[in-house]
């Protein structure tokens, strides 16, 4: 039996859901978004959920710009936490050259004193302030964002596999699943790393590749940090970055040498619940943490799993080279932080064709013909990513 519907969205996690949601709220109805395992089990799980407007091209930050108002609007409709933690954000400087970079980007200058309790100032030189940084509880805004979705009436049906795409005209005109099929003419590919995958089931180009992250957390202190109050704290002269959580910490780095995570076994990115990678050595991490953190707990656990990167580290957001066939991908680490705006305009250029941030510069067809080939896509999404270290 063929399903009719007015648009489908692949993918359950973060994006998918704002995608969904942000339709539904435009006034479009019968939407369908599926996911292959449970809702957020691809990427979204084992995200850090840091969020910084200081990130990227002037359209990425004015993307994340908007989660505040999207958390207030979600917290008001469905009367559930959307999980935004507004607590600012800390940047140390060790290099004068790190001094003037904060003052050029317009932070509060602070001195190393201003520091919390828990961090010692050995070699800062001094500390920047950026007030509109937080963190996303990952469990909640997705959450937030499926139940709003829902009262608009938009059906969400986990456990369902994409197994192909449809075309007529050249345009995409429905979605073949393992439980039977959708006729549509608007589809949106927010599946993370596997976008590329389910593109090529029509010849579309979705420059995404999946590349390993990890991070570490911490026991909780004594007394435990409540990470409602902890600023996040950005040391780059040491390649550390952190946040409260659980009572302890959530430490990251950002690795020398990245390391794709396309599956050996030939199979798609995400194909299974929850995919988790080895994690790499992190003597180096705890190194630099310990250095930096006055009596740090043992770490607890270590989460490792695939990214979406694209060749420039900037998010897909735009219909791709095959009509009807958009993609919200490719957040590169940011997915917490951008899905909120990404998810509002993909549904306003798909509504109206005209988004009220102008995301011309972030379209999925910016690389040119070279995205087409997997080995430059992956190699320059990992360069991408190596250059976060900066």
């Amino acid at each position: 039996m063929t399903i009719e519907t007015r648009a489908v969205v692949i993918g359950g996690g973060i994006v998918g859901c704002s995608v969904a949601y942000h339709l539904a709220s435009l006034g479009w109805t019968e939407i369908t978004l599926l996911e292959q395992h449970q809702l957020t089990d691809g990427t979204t799980w084992h995200s850090a959920g840091f969020v910084t407007p200081l990130r990227g091209s002037p359209a990425t930050r004015a993307l994340v710009g908007y989660l505040p108002a999207l958390a207030d609007r979600l917290r008001a409709e469905t009367g559930l936490d959307p999980g935004w933690r507004p607590v600012g954000g800390l940047r140390l400087a060790g290099t004068p050259e790190r001094v003037e970079q904060l003052r050029a980007a317009g932070l509060e200058i602070r001195s190393p004193e201003s520091l919390p309790a828990l961090l010692n100032d050995k070699g800062v030189l001094a500390v920047g302030w950026t007030p509109d940084d937080g963190f996303v509880r990952p469990k909640d805004l997705p959450a937030a964002l499926a139940a709003a979705a829902t009262a608009l009436g938009v059906t969400i049906r986990t456990g369902v596999r994409v197994t192909g795409l449809t075309l007529s005209n050249k345009r995409v005109s429905g979605v073949r699943t393992a439980e039977g099929d959708l006729k549509t003419g608007t589809v949106v590919l927010a599946a993370g790393a596997a976008s590329a995958h389910l593109g090529h089931f029509v010849g579309a180009t979705v420059p995404v590749a999946p590349v390993n992250h990890q991070y570490a957390v911490t026991a909780p202190f004594d007394p435990p940090l409540d990470p409602d109050t902890l600023p996040t704290v950005r040391d780059p002269d040491r390649n550390l970055y952190l946040r409260g959580a659980g009572g302890g910490l959530i430490l990251g780095a950002y690795p020398s040498a990245p390391v794709p995570a396309w599956p050996l076994n030939g199979a798609p990115p995400l194909a299974e619940s929850r995919t988790q990678a080895t994690p790499a050595p992190i003597d180096e991490l705890i190194a630099a943490a310990s250095a930096r953190i006055r009596d740090l707990p043992e770490i607890i656990k270590v989460i490792c799993g695939p990214e979406a990167f694209t060749p420039d580290g900037e998010p897909l957001v735009g219909q791709t080279d095959v009509p009807g066939l958009w993609a919200a991908a490719g957040m590169s680490l940011h997915g917490m932080a951008l899905a909120g705006g990404v998810g509002k305009a993909v549904a306003e250029l798909i509504t109206s064709g005209s988004a009220e941030v102008d995301v011309r510069s972030l379209g999925p067809q910016r690389f040119g013909p070279f995205a087409h080939n997997r080995h430059w896509t992956t190699t320059r999404a990992v360069d991408a990513f190596a250059r976060l270290r900066t």
